[in-house]
C-alpha cells in the first residue's frame, strides 16, 4: 500500500506522474507552512499525513491515510504554536525552555479531553477518537473522516436558514450527545456551524472539541472564538464557565439557523446589547421558541436557562403564545374610540320627535336624577369612600376579566411574571379598605415580599422542601381568597431547596470549577491536598461521597473534595515508547493509559 501514489489533498490514488489531482485539484508539489507536518511523512508507521486542514492555538489538524485499515483519516496534532516551534526540516516540536511547564500541563488536558471522548465512541453523533499516540515531543490523536459537509454550508444550499419545523426533526440527536458530553464533565466552547457535520447519510455529528484556555480569551494559548456563538464568559478567562456555556452556544446556533442572521457577538452585546428577537426577522419562528432562544442567550451567565435539558424542556414542551390573548406586559391599557354621539343615517337624525318619545325621554332625565342623588348620598354617608382609590389600576383588570371571561384560562395568567399583580381590594361599611388574599404557591419569595401592590408585613421562614425550587413560597399564614387589611402581617415559608442534593461528577474537573458547580447546588465542602500520579495536579481525584449519593444539606453534612498533588517525579533519562496492536473491534487495545500523564511515553526535550 506504500507504493500506491496518493493525492495529499483528499488522499485519493493518483496514477504516476500526474501533479494535479483531478478530483480536488490539489497540486503535489503545492508548498505547505513550515510550522506543521509536511506532507507525505508517516506517523506511528501507519498514518501518511495530507496537507493541513486547519490549525488553532491547540492543535492542528490534518487530512491523512490509515495504511492498516486502509480509509481516509484524520489526525490531530498537539501543537500549541504560542509555546512551541517546529525544528527545521524535521517533525519534531522544540518547546520554549520558559513555557515547559505550561506546555506540559496544556498537553495532559488535550490527551485527558480526548480519552474521555474515546469511551464516547459508541455515540452515533459525535466523532470520537479512534488511535492516540505519542512521537515528535508532541501528542497525536486519530479521528474517523467524514464525508458531508459542515452546518454552514447547508445552509447555503437551503436558502440561508432553516424552517423551525425541520430543525426539531433534525436537531435532537445533537441536544441529547451534548447533553451526555456535560454528564461527562466535558464543555464544548466551540458550538458553530462550522463544528457540526452533517453526513452524507443525514446524520449529524458534533466536533471541534478543544481544552478550554483554547477557546477563552487572555490565556497563555492562542484563542479560537467563534463570535456570534461564543458566550460573554468565554472573553474573561476570570469569568466562570460551565454548561450554560453551551446553552448560549447552542441557542446562538438556533438563532442563525432561523433567522438566517448571526446574532451580534457577546463583545458588542455588552456595551449595546440591541439583539433583535428572532421571531421579529422572522414571523414563521413559533413566539415561545424565539423567547427560550433569546434567555439561552442571556448576557447573565446566572440568569441563564443553564443546562441543555432545561432548553430542550422549554423549546418542545411549553405551550406557544396564544396570539388572541393578551401581550406580555404586566398592565394593559384599551383605548375606546370615542362615541359623536350621531346617528350614521341622515334620516334618522332629522326625524321629529313623537309624543311618546318625548315621554319616554322624560322619564329617563328623571330616573338618571334620581340615580345621581342616590349616589351623592351613599358618598356623604362613607366617611370612608377617599380610600377606594389606592388602587386605580385594578378597573382595567376588572375590565380585561369581564371581556375574557369566556376564555378557557384566566387572561392575568398569560402575563409575564415580571410584576405580581395587585391583590384584589373590596370595601365595607364597618372595616373600609380590604383586600383578598392571592395564592403565594410557587412564587418567588424575593419578587412577592417587595412589592408595593399587596400592602402586608412579610416574615419568612426558611425550610428545605423538596416539591418547591430554592426561594420559592410553599406556604402562607393568609390563605388564598380570604380578605385581609392594608398593612396585615403574612407569614410564609419559603423553600432552601431539596434537603438531600445528588454529588455531582467530577472526572476531568479543575477544582474551581467543580468548586463553582457545588457552590450552585448548594452543597457545603472543604478541601483536602491528596498526592496522586493518576490525576493532573489541581483537579479533583476524589470526594467523600461517589457521585451519584446523595448530602443530607439540612443536616450540614459536608462534602471533602480531595484536590490532586502530584508527587515530584525523577529525570527521565532513558526513551522509551509505547506501541499498540490494532483491533477492529476495539482501537485503544493494547494502547496504555500512559499517555494520560506526564509519564515517559511521550518525551518532551528542551532545546537551548
Amino acid at each position: 500500500m506504500e507504493s500506491l501514489n496518493l493525492c495529499y489533498g483528499c488522499m485519493s490514488s493518483l496514477e504516476e506522474g500526474v501533479e494535479i489531482c483531478p478530483e480536488c485539484g490539489y497540486h503535489m508539489d503545492a508548498l505547505h507552512l513550515p510550522s506543521y507536518l509536511a506532507p507525505g511523512i508517516t506517523l506511528n508507521d501507519r498514518y501518511i499525513i495530507g496537507k493541513l486542514r486547519s490549525y488553532n492555538g491547540e492543535s492542528a489538524d490534518y487530512i491523512a491515510y490509515d495504511k492498516i485499515a486502509e480509509t481516509k483519516v484524520i489526525v490531530k496534532e498537539y501543537m500549541p504554536d504560542a509555546l512551541c516551534s517546529r525544528e527545521k526540516d524535521s517533525s519534531v516540536i522544540i518547546v520554549n525552555p520558559n513555557c515547559m511547564p505550561q506546555y506540559k500541563t496544556f498537553l495532559s488536558e488535550f490527551v485527558e479531553l480526548n480519552k474521555v471522548l474515546a469511551k464516547m465512541r459508541t455515540l452515533n453523533h459525535i466523532n470520537a477518537a479512534i488511535d492516540m499516540f505519542g512521537d515528535n515531543n508532541t501528542a497525536y490523536v486519530v479521528f474517523g473522516y467524514l464525508e458531508g459537509m459542515t452546518v454552514s454550508e447547508y445552509l447555503k444550499m437551503n436558502a440561508g436558514e432553516l424552517e423551525w419545523e425541520e430543525v426539531k426533526k433534525l436537531f435532537p440527536p445533537i441536544f441529547t450527545t451534548l447533553s451526555l458530553v456535560h454528564n461527562a464533565g466535558l464543555v464544548h466552547r466551540g458550538i458553530s456551524p462550522e463544528n457540526i457535520i452533517i453526513t452524507d447519510s443525514g446524520e449529524l455529528k458534533l466536533t471541534g472539541f478543544c481544552i478550554s484556555d483554547a477557546r477563552t480569551a487572555n490565556t497563555e494559548l492562542a484563542s479560537e472564538i467563534y463570535n456570534g456563538y461564543a458566550a460573554p464568559e468565554q472573553y474573561n478567562s476570570n469569568n466562570w464557565q460551565g454548561t450554560w456555556t453551551d446553552v448560549y452556544g447552542i441557542s446562538a446556533l438556533l438563532y442563525r439557523i432561523l433567522t438566517g442572521v448571526v446574532p451580534t457577538d457577546a463583545t458588542s452585546r455588552i456595551s449595546n446589547d440591541n439583539l433583535i428577537e428572532p421571531a421579529q426577522l422572522n414571523p414563521n419562528i413559533p413566539r415561545n421558541v424565539s423567547k427560550v432562544i433569546m434567555n439561552g442567550m442571556n448576557m447573565n451567565g446566572e440568569m441563564r436557562i443553564q443546562t441543555i435539558t432545561e432548553l430542550v424542556t422549554q423549546l418542545f414542551e411549553q405551550p406557544e403564545y396564544n396570539s388572541k390573548r393578551l401581550s406580555s406586559s404586566s398592565t394593559q391599557t384599551i383605548t375606546i374610540p370615542k362615541q359623536t354621539g350621531q346617528s350614521s343615517t341622515a334620516a334618522k337624525k332629522n326625524k321629529p320627535i313623537s309624543r311618546h318619545g318625548l315621554f319616554i325621554m322624560i322619564m329617563m332625565v328623571i330616573l338618571c336624577i334620581g340615580m345621581f342623588g342616590l349616589v351623592m348620598l351613599i358618598v356623604t354617608l362613607d366617611d370612608t369612600s377617599g380610600e377606594v382609590n389606592r388602587n386605580p389600576d385594578l378597573s382595567t383588570f376588572s375590565q380585561i376579566s369581564d371581556d375574557f371571561s369566556a376564555s378557557e384560562t384566566s387572561p392575568l395568567e398569560t402575563l409575564a411574571p415580571v410584576q405580581e399583580p395587585a391583590a384584589t381590594t373590596t370595601t365595607s361599611a364597618d372595616n373600609g379598605v380590604v383586600y383578598v388574599m392571592n395564592d403565594l404557591t410557587g412564587k418567588n419569595y424575593e419578587i412577592v415580599s417587595k412589592s408595593d401592590s399587596y400592602n402586608l408585613m412579610f416574615t419568612a421562614e426558611f425550610e428545605y422542601n423538596d416539591d418547591f425550587a430554592k426561594g420559592t413560597i410553599f406556604s402562607q399564614s393568609i390563605p388564598a381568597n380570604e380578605t385581609y387589611k392594608e398593612n396585615s402581617e403574612i407569614l410564609v415559608k419559603v423553600s432552601l431547596g431539596p434537603r438531600y442534593i445528588e454529588i455531582p461528577d467530577y472526572l476531568t474537573m479543575e477544582k474551581k470549577a467543580y468548586f463553582n458547580k457545588l457552590n450552585e447546588l448548594g452543597i457545603k465542602y472543604e478541601e483536602e491536598e491528596f498526592e496522586t500520579e493518576d490525576t493532573l495536579e489541581g483537579y479533583v481525584a476524589k470526594t467523600s461521597k461517589e457521585p451519584g449519593e446523595k448530602l443530607d444539606v439540612e443536616a450540614g453534612e459536608v462534602l471533602t473534595v480531595y484536590v490532586a498533588k502530584n508527587p515530584p517525579k525523577p529525570e527521565t533519562t532513558t526513551e522509551t515508547t509505547t506501541s499498540a496492536v490494532f483491533d477492529e473491534n476495539d482501537p485503544f487495545a493494547g494502547f496504555t493509559d500512559t499517555v494520560a500523564t506526564e509519564e515517559a511515553d511521550i518525551i518532551i526535550t528542551i532545546y537551548d
